[in-house]
């Protein structure tokens, strides 16, 4: 038997369609499913609560308990619960810090082997899980780790370190073909074959409690680098007029010389004809009856900035939002959803110009929902498929000697928001568009696929759908006294809360006249109170 085994820690609303001939262990969902059960974030409440408290252990349980009464608000509120039960299950001592998207090693980083391979034998929160698939590869005539991303990497070591010596092993998947050369020479990998040419997994989203339906949508990721474009010339079509820097437009030629293209064959090839979603170049939006053809649902586009009427995308091209926008109302017409990520820290892109593209967001859009900030990378995968690196961001330099694993090029640019300062900036940006409308849980699938709610017309108010209102045993700084708090797993908001008010608004969940939900509150004080807790996002005004 073969087995094709996805490790923890990956994104686990995607499911593989599995090649002929191989059966799957995804350990990644299984041991998801595990941590995020009722009964074990249970177990894991009732561990803290009966440990002595301190800082950590509190502020762990808080997690956890508001993981446990956001669970069942709306889809969008389950990711954010994951996401809080995955981190609090992965605090000290663990060797690895989990997020619903990212990973972060007890010392170090996946970017250098060497730390990867000292991580890979600490605990961790899915060791049991790697330790229990053991049996199950005891008659295995291959075994194959798949690694989509550096995330998989020290749970990877850990199952490779551990996989029977008889059984043949094997690392393929895009991170594996990227590394291959570093990764065979690490200790975890020294034995394993990393096969050639190995074609690349056909995704599709699903919930995980989600059972296998024909109408789940294939995900197409922003590794693979599709760019749903029509080979138009240039010609006198102003609905190509893609400039450079300059503002002028590239040598003369077909499209596909300039940004590259994807078939339409070539993506109901990857798709098999169904429905998708996924990650495409911006310029894609201006070929919207292509994507309309192709059978999109959703498309998810990038972009480092807005000035002047021109958006530039990650790949250095700048675009006239009007342009934009018209594609965008063709998709919008034809029921195609377009999801935006602004990539913040763009080579030459400073702080002003990050400015001039928040406030040109309060003009026309060029897409329903921005999903998020996240950090510019030059990642190698993209420096690959860069034609003209003269009419890039700039020739990449070489990344740091240590990081043997790197997944980005440094490129130097007079302009550019400083790396120390960056994570700053990105989290100054998101709360302040947080305060326009919802951003995403995270950077996985689902969650670019799950609209915010619209709350036009809000007549009452409950518990903000992110929020809960909970009673610890001891303080955050662990102080022992029942102490209540209201958490805003969207914001990162923690309010201390008055023991007579907080148990009123624990049970707020559904749709409450103001009246009916605060009487205790004089009526005096009751609409000042309410507005407070509004913008605390404690509260939310909604409908009736």
């Amino acid at each position: 038997m073969k087995w094709l085994v996805l490790p923890p820690h990956r994104d686990v609303t995607l499911v593989p369609d599995v090649p002929e001939g191989w059966h799957l262990l995804d350990l990644a969902r299984d041991f998801t499913r595990r941590v995020f059960s009722s009964e074990s974030v249970e177990a894991e409440c009732l561990s803290r609560e009966s440990s002595l408290p301190s800082s950590q252990t509190m502020r762990e349980l808080l997690l956890l308990r508001v993981a446990q009464g956001l669970r069942e608000r709306s889809p969008l509120s389950e990711l954010r619960a994951l996401g809080a039960v995955l981190t609090a299950i992965s605090g000290a001592p663990q060797g690895v810090h989990l997020r619903l998207d990212d990973v972060e090693l007890e010392s170090g980083t996946t970017e250098r082997s060497a730390d990867v391979q000292r991580v890979s034998g600490m605990p961790s929160p899915y060791s049991e899980d790697v330790a229990a698939v053991l049996a199950r590869l005891e008659d295995a005539q291959c075994v194959r780790l798949w690694l989509e991303r550096d995330l998989q990497l020290p749970a990877a070591a850990s199952l490779a370190q551990a996989c029977p010596p008889h059984v043949a092993l094997e690392v393929a998947g895009p991170f594996a073909s990227t590394h291959h050369k570093v990764l065979a020479r690490m200790p975890a990998f020294r034995r394993a074959t990393f096969p050639e040419q190995v074609p690349a997994l056909r995704w599709r989203v699903r919930p995980l409690s989600g059972a296998p339906s024909a109408e789940d949508l294939v995900w197409i990721s922003d590794g693979l680098g599709l760019e749903v474009l029509a080979p138009y010339p240039w010609g006198d079509d102003p609905d190509w007029a893609v400039m450079d820097a300059d503002g002028a437009k590239p040598e003369s030629g077909p499209r596909d010389g300039w940004l590259g293209r994807c078939a339409l064959s070539d993506v109901r090839a990857y798709t098999g004809g169904a429905r998708w979603a996924g990650h495409v170049s911006l310029g894609s939006l201006l070929a919207a009856d292509v994507l309309v053809e192709s059978g999109c649902h959703t498309a998810v586009v990038g972009f480092c900035g807005i000035e002047n009427g021109r958006v530039v995308d990650p790949d250095h091209c700048f675009i006239p939002v009007e342009l934009l926008v018209q594609g965008y109302a063709r998709l919008k017409a034809a029921g195609v959803r377009v999801v935006a990520e602004w990539w913040v820290g763009a080579p030459g892109v400073d702080e002003a110009s990050l400015e001039a593209t928040l406030a040109a967001l309060e003009g026309p859009r060029f897409f329903d929902h921005l999903a998020g900030v996240r950090p510019f990378h030059a990642s190698v995968e993209r420096i690959a498929r860069v034609r003209d690196l003269e009419r890039w961001w700039g020739n990449p330099g070489d990344a740091p000697a240590d990081r043997d694993l790197s997944r980005s090029r440094p490129i130097e640019r007079p302009g550019t928001i400083d790396g120390a300062r960056r994570p700053a900036v990105l989290a100054s940006l998101a709360s302040r568009l947080m305060t326009r409308a919802p951003l995403s849980p995270g950077r996985v699938a689902a969650g670019f696929l799950l609209a915010p709610p619209v709350l036009d017309g809000a007549t009452h108010i409950r518990l903000d759908a992110d929020c809960a209102v909970v009673c610890l045993p001891a303080t955050l700084e662990g102080t022992p006294k029942p102490s209540w708090y209201a958490a805003n797993l969207r914001t990162g908001g923690v309010v201390a809360m008055d023991a007579r008010l907080a148990p009123a608004l624990a049970r707020l969940t559904e749709p409450t006249d103001v009246t009916s939900a605060l009487p205790q509150v004089p009526e005096a004080q009751r609409a000042k109170l309410v507005e407070m807790l509004v913008t605390k996002s404690i509260l939310e005004r909604t409908r009736g």
